[in-house]
């Protein structure tokens, strides 16, 4: 009997530390992070005659990136093949601890908003090759680049952008072309969820 009662209580202690244990591990696991999910469209309209050039690309064929350092806070948005893309760069020491809010983008004459854009279109090897970058301090650009919210605890980043370069010169033509006919290019999108990496 005595047997008996002292199996009985090594089984209990038994069940009860492995429970236990479990517990603990299901506490110490963390939730898988989100999918990051971003969009991106660009449309390129020609002032002269009113021509459009729209591309929107498929989600799974684009890629976002959020960097911060102690200066900085930069968000870009481009297609995995790197033909184009934009990106924002926001002075870190001016934004909230949340880091959420409606920022202003810069522009040609007036470098007082928020954000610096980088507007960039690769041309193909067909076309002499190379980047062509169009950056607000050298553009005329209106827009903005919302960050709807940011998760402290995991390190994401999410929100929308919209930005218009008035009067750009045609990105699609080799840089032989001239003139250039002038455009302006909207590029507008969101992204979700995208990981926040600390840089130096």
């Amino acid at each position: 009997m005595k047997y008996n009662a002292t199996l009985s209580l090594l089984l209990g202690l038994t069940l009860t530390f492995t429970a236990g244990c479990d517990k603990d591990d299901r506490e110490q696991t963390p939730e898988p992070l989100p999918e990051p999910a971003v969009t991106y469209s660009r449309s390129i309209v020609y002032q002269d005659n009113g021509q459009h050039r729209d591309t929107t690309f498929q989600a799974k064929q684009l890629e976002a990136f959020v960097t911060q350092s102690a200066q900085s806070l930069s968000v870009g948005v481009q297609p995995a093949t790197t033909t184009e893309g934009i990106n924002f760069a926001l002075e870190r020491t001016k934004l909230p601890a949340t880091l959420t809010g409606s920022y202003t983008l810069k522009t040609i004459g007036n470098g007082t908003l928020d954000a610096d854009v980088n507007y960039y279109y690769d041309l193909p090897e067909s076309r002499g090759g190379g980047t062509i970058i169009y950056p607000s301090s050298m553009q005329y650009v209106t827009g903005s680049l919302a960050i709807s919210s940011y998760d402290a605890k995991r390190q994401l980043l999410s929100g929308t952008y919209t930005a218009t370069l008035t009067g750009a010169s045609d990105p699609t033509v080799s840089y032989g072309t001239f003139p250039k006919r002038k455009c302006d290019i909207t590029v507008t999108g969101t992204f979700a969820n995208v990981p926040l990496k600390q840089v130096e």
